[in-house]
Formats: C-alpha cells, structure tokens, sequence
C-alpha cells in the first residue's frame, strides 16, 4: 500500500487517483498562486519531483504543499504579523534618526548646547579598554580615538538608510541588528544632557532587540544561508517564543503605566486629571483642542477607560491561543492596546512613544487579524508553500532556533525580576517608571503621566539690541504666539520643545538649574557676535526665529513665565476661520521673571543692569 501511495504521489494523483491541482487555497481564495512566475517556470521546465511520462498533461505541475499551514489556516501562523511588526519598528527606527539628524549637532555637537563629545571623553578615561566601556556603556564611539559631528551625522544616516531598507521589505537579522548598535550609540552618548532622557528611548531600544530575533537567523549554508545573513531567507515560521516575548512587553509597558496613575497623583483617583491633561501636554495638537473641551462626564469616564485597558484587561495578552475562545481573547486584548495608542496619537504629539507601543501589542494578532489582500501579498513575496522552500528547514536550523529561543526565554525572565519586583513594590520602595536596571537596557520599566499639572506655564525667551524692545523666539509646535495654528508632527520628536516643558513645572528655577542647565549656553550662544562659530543650534529654533538671531544680532536676552489656557474648542476656531473672523488659539496671562535680562560681558554670561 505504502508503494502505491508512493506511485501516485511521484505521478501527480492524490490518494484516489485525481489530478493534484497545480495551486492552493489562500483562505478560501481558490486558484491563486502563490510561487512567483520565476519560480512557476523553473518547475515546470525542471520538475523537483520526478513525473511518469505517461502522465496525463495536466498531472505534470507540481503542488506546493504550505510549510506550516499559514496558507489554509491562517489564525495559526504569524508570518504577516512579523512584517507589520518589523515595517513599523523600521519606521519608528526610520523617524528617530532622521531627528537625530536634524538636530544631534545643535543640541549635543561640538558647538551644540551640551557636547556630547565632553561627556564621552570623561566615559574614555574611566576605564581601561573600549570593550570594558563598551559592556558598562554601549556604544559603537568606545571604538574611536574622538568623537566628531560627523559621527553623529554619519550614525544617523546609515540608520535611517538601513531602516529605509527594512520598510521596503529587507527583513534582514543583520540590519536590524545594525540599526540596534546605532541607535544605543546615539542613546548612550547623549547620557550626559537630558535631551535623551525619555523612557521611549529605552523603549525602542528593547523593542529592536526583540525585533533581532523575530527575523530568521542565517543558516551558512548554501545560497539561500549566505544570502540570510543580509536578507531573511523566510525559510521557518516566526518564533513563538519571540512573539510571547513581545506580549510580555506590552504586559510590563501597560501595567506599569497604568500602576504609576494609581499611585501617582491624586488627580487619578478623583478622576480629574483629563480636566487639564490635554491643555497641559508637551505639545498640543489642533485635535487637543476637542479633547479638552469634552463634557467633564466624559473625561472621567475616559479615566475610567484608561484603568481598564491599562490594569483591567492586559491580561488578555498573556492568553495563550489553546481553542477559538482564548484565541479571541487574546486578538481581543491585543486590539485593545492597539486601539488605546491610537487615541493617544489622535490626542496631541508624544513623539514616537504610542508608535512603539503598538508593535508588542501586535504580537497578539495572528495572521487572520489582518486584511487578506495583506496576506496574500505576503504569502506570495515570502513564497510560503513552496516544497523547496519547506526542505530548506533543516533539522540543525530547527534546533539551533529552539536553543536561541530558549536562552532568550532565560534571559528575559531572569532580567524581568528587578522590573517585577519594582512594579510590586516589594521591599518597600516605590515604583520608578522609566528606568533600566542593565547597560544593554534589554528590560525595563515603563510609564507616563502618573502625574499632571493642573495649569499650563510656558517659558517664552526674548531677544533685544536696545533693552526696550523685545523680540520673542519661537520653538517648532511649541505654544508661543498665541495665534500661532498648533502642529501635527508626531512621531517626529522636537526635543529641545519637549525639554523646555519641563520648565514650566513648578518650581521653575528647580527645573532649570537642575534638568535643564542647557538653556544658559542657548542664550549664551544667541548673544555671542562672533559669526566664526558654527551655529548649528539654529536650526533648533523656529526658521523665523532663527532669522532674528541672524540678522538682528541681539545684546539682550531674558526668559518670561507666562500662564496659557486654551481659548476655544476646535469646532469654534473652525468657524471663526470659516467666517474670516481672527483666530486666537491661546489666551495667556504673565506669571513670573525666570531670567533676567542677560548680555555677554568678557565673553561670558553675566547679568545686565537694566
């Protein structure tokens, strides 16, 4: 019997003597092939299985067989998930350089406002080797004799060109690997200013480490082994243990946001924290001007939804996928934690942070989840049902794959105890959000807002050649002039705007002399004639501002504290503007003197007696 079925398999006939139909079954879409035209020839012109040459014609294709059901069974294979993942980390890596481009010389170059390269020569002389440095303080600048701008430049382009490639379909375990040394050089180098200090930097940085091991690793073997070292050979199904490792994320990034509201501020437990949230925000957007005006019902309501997607239901993620009930579950858990940063984002501009927050959630959803035009694209460009494709899975990769997963399993879980335990609170001490307990920053603690002021104080600097009269500057989206349209410009981070915000908490002069001392080399730098001096914080600032700087050249400058309140909601901006009416987005009230007026004076900062 075993050698008739043998037959009939060599000759093209399924087990009751039909033909085999040359194509599959893509979820029910029946006739759709899925080897490429290339591919299609090839096996027609030199079949991989041997054909009875008395076989009818329409016996001599051959079927590819799926390698582990993604086609036929999609809710059981994760393929498309692991392209949207690695799309959307290369995007989120993709806008991250191209800021750190723009902006890494003005802000930590070496006529920046805080040289980075000051800091890394003190890192240089604590320790014996670069590797030592390398092992306590990642980053790829241990391995130069000094560090220059163009470094910085160079770091940002190679970044953004591999992230670049991974968008348009590179699922390479080197680039990957590439882009996660880059961006750590550029995160450890800019530890010794605050304009990194944000916990999506960490965020991203753990997200990439995990995206490494969700492409396939490089087999060695062969054409297709050499070629996976650059691009993934797509020869196994994505690991499973990766993915949970990823649910696992997006566990820690929500309970501990969600822990950190509960135990923060007291606004939470009232419930009236979205009362001035969206007003208070870093940088408001047009569309934060309908969240603020929403019925106070609402808002509570919305701290209500906050608990129950950040507390309540992330169990979901952790379900494992044993029966059509769990499964929903967890799609259901993972739709949820998508859909919340969706919100997030649609409420005003917090850099990439909601971005990268989706991908973990993602890992949730299987193939099923998503569009079948996605599917079959992907099912295609990956070849997934070919035999040739299917031998290439071989037994050492299966077992090198379990290994790695395996050690990353221990890895994670032994580095996750100090997070756990920090967001239990056990020993006493209180939850700390945002904070790494490695060098390599592999896990780590996350959460935000866990508490927010109640009133909006904005720093405005000024500038003036005669004491008198005064010129205020303006920061890319950040409130200022009061009729000045708010900005879209998330996931693009402008990170001196972010930074002054933090000015604006009370007590002021605390923030400024402590987190943000950059802002004396600024007025510093605006005040200095020398025209010599590269001047790369410039492009820091609003273009017309900037222009200011250039051509007036100022002898003064100060720094206001101005409280700013929303003046309408954005159905009534709209209106105004629709009728030609003057729009005013802000009404602000004057607060405080937080920098006196200030001139160089042999050639350093110093007080003007005006």
């Amino acid at each position: 019997m075993a050698l008739h079925r043998r037959r009939r398999r060599q000759q093209g006939l399924d087990e009751g003597g039909q033909p085999v139909s040359s194509t599959l079954e893509v979820d029910g879409s029946e006739g759709e092939p899925l080897l490429s035209a290339h591919e299609d020839r090839r096996n027609k012109d030199t079949p991989s299985h041997p054909i009875a040459k008395d076989a009818p014609p329409q016996t001599r294709a051959v079927a590819p067989v799926a390698v582990d059901g993604a086609a036929s069974n999609p809710r059981q294979s994760f393929y498309v998930t692991k392209f949207v993942i690695l799309r959307l980390v290369a995007l989120v890596y993709l806008v991250a350089f191209v800021g750190a481009y723009n902006q890494n010389r003005g802000l930590m170059g070496a006529n920046g406002l805080a040289p980075a390269r000051d800091y890394m020569d003190r890192l240089l002389q604590s320790y014996d080797s670069p590797m030592q440095g390398f092992l306590s303080h990642p980053t790829l600048y241990w391995f130069l004799d000094s560090l220059e701008d163009w470094h910085l430049d160079a770091t940002a382009l190679l970044g953004a060109t591999l992230s670049f490639a991974v968008l348009l379909g590179v699922d390479s375990w080197l680039a990957m690997v590439c882009l996660w040394l880059l961006d750590f050089s550029i995160v450890t180098v800019a530890e010794g200013n605050s304009f990194y200090a944000y916990g999506w930097e960490s965020q991203l940085l753990e997200t990439g480490f995990l995206a490494i091991w969700l492409c396939d690793l490089p087999t060695f073997r062969g054409r297709d082994g050499i070629r996976g070292i650059v691009r993934d050979a797509n020869t196994s199904p994505p690991s499973i243990p990766v993915l949970w490792l990823f649910r696992w994320l997006c566990a820690r990034i929500s309970i501990g946001a969600g822990l950190i509201k509960a135990r923060g501020g007291e606004c939470w437990r009232l419930k009236t924290c979205l009362y001035y949230h969206f007003e208070t925000q870093p940088i408001p957007s047009p569309m934060s001007f309908i969240f603020h005006f929403l019925p106070r019902s609402v808002l509570r309501r919305a701290v209500d939804l906050d608990y129950f997607v950040q507390l309540y239901s992330i169990w979901m993620v952790l379900i494992p996928g044993f029966g059509w009930y769990m499964t929903n579950l967890r799609r259901l858990g993972g739709f949820i934690q998508a859909g919340f940063m969706v919100n997030i984002i649609l409420s005003g501009n917090f850099a990439f942070l909601n971005h990268i927050t989706i991908v973990p959630a993602l890992a949730c959803l299987d193939d099923a989840c998503f569009p079948k035009w996605l599917r079959s694209s992907v099912y295609r460009k990956r070849r997934i049902g070919s035999p040739a494709r299917a031998e290439r899975v071989g037994r050492c990769y299966k077992t090198t794959r379990l290994l790695i997963d395996f050690c990353l399993l221990i890895l994670i879980g032994t580095l996750s105890y100090p997070v756990v335990t920090n967001l239990l609170q056990i020993g006493g001490k209180h939850q700390v959000m945002n904070a790494s307990f490695s060098s390599f920053k592999l896990v780590n603690t996350y959460g935000a807002f866990g508490s927010v002021g109640e009133a909006r104080y904005e720093p405005i600097i000024s500038v003036s050649n005669d004491g008198q009269n005064w010129t205020e500057l303006e920061l890319p989206c950040k409130p200022g002039d009061t009729k000045r349209r708010p900005c879209f410009c998330a996931p693009y981070h402008y990170r001196l705007a972010w930074n002054i915000w933090f000015i604006g908490f009370p007590p002021h002069q605390s923030m400024l002399q402590r987190r943000e001392r950059w802002m004396y080399p600024l007025l510093q730098k605006m005040l200095n004639e020398d025209e010599s001096d590269e001047r790369p914080w410039l492009a820091l600032l609003d273009p017309g501002s900037a222009e200011v700087i250039r051509q007036s050249k100022p002898i003064y400058a100060k720094m206001d504290m101005y409280h700013y309140e929303m003046a309408d909601p954005l159905w009534t901006i709209l209106r105004k503007w629709a009728g030609g009416d003057e729009v005013i987005w802000w009404k602000r009230s004057y607060k405080e003197e937080l920098i006196r007026p200030v001139q160089i004076r042999d050639g350093n900062l110093a007080y003007a007696g005006l």
